[in-house]
């Protein structure tokens, strides 16, 4: 999976921005030549990213706040780390909701996040494209 520093855009073209942007901080490691380790911090994200939402889901189903809070703010970090915004942001509005007295949204936020999360592996698994490229080929 071939990272690509400059704009980047999907199969269909569109542009990916909000959905995952490289981090200054791996950008910079990518530049020196730790394209793998790159990579690699990014299987990991999604490894544990995972793991974790299984952990968040029973959270959520249980009614337990302070668990949601505390797997919303992990995956919240984890996301900030590799560049997934909008995950972060779903994240943050869930450790928000979970803090109040009856928190009814969270069921609905959790579905947004597991939407988020499979936005930004598909982004991962197609490799992002410079938008200099143009859409991808039906071969590809």
């Amino acid at each position: 999976m071939p990272l690509d520093t400059k704009t980047m855009a999907t199969s269909t073209g569109s542009e990916i921005s909000a959905v995952w942007v490289l981090p200054a901080a791996l950008q910079q490691l990518q530049e020196c030549g730790e394209s793998a380790l790159v990579e690699e911090l990014i299987v990991i994200f999604q490894t544990d990213t995972a793991d974790r939402l299984e952990v968040l889901a029973r959270a959520v189903e249980a009614a337990d706040y302070a668990a949601t809070r505390q797997e919303a703010h992990t995956i919240k970090g984890s996301a900030l780390q590799v560049g997934a915004i909008r995950m972060a942001d779903v994240c943050r509005e869930m450790e928000v909701e979970a803090r109040k007295p009856a928190p009814e949204e969270l069921p609905r936020l959790f579905q947004t996040l597991l939407r988020r999360f499979e936005e930004v592996r598909e982004v991962f698994a197609t490799g992002p494209r410079s938008a200099a490229d143009g859409p991808p080929s039906h071969g590809e």
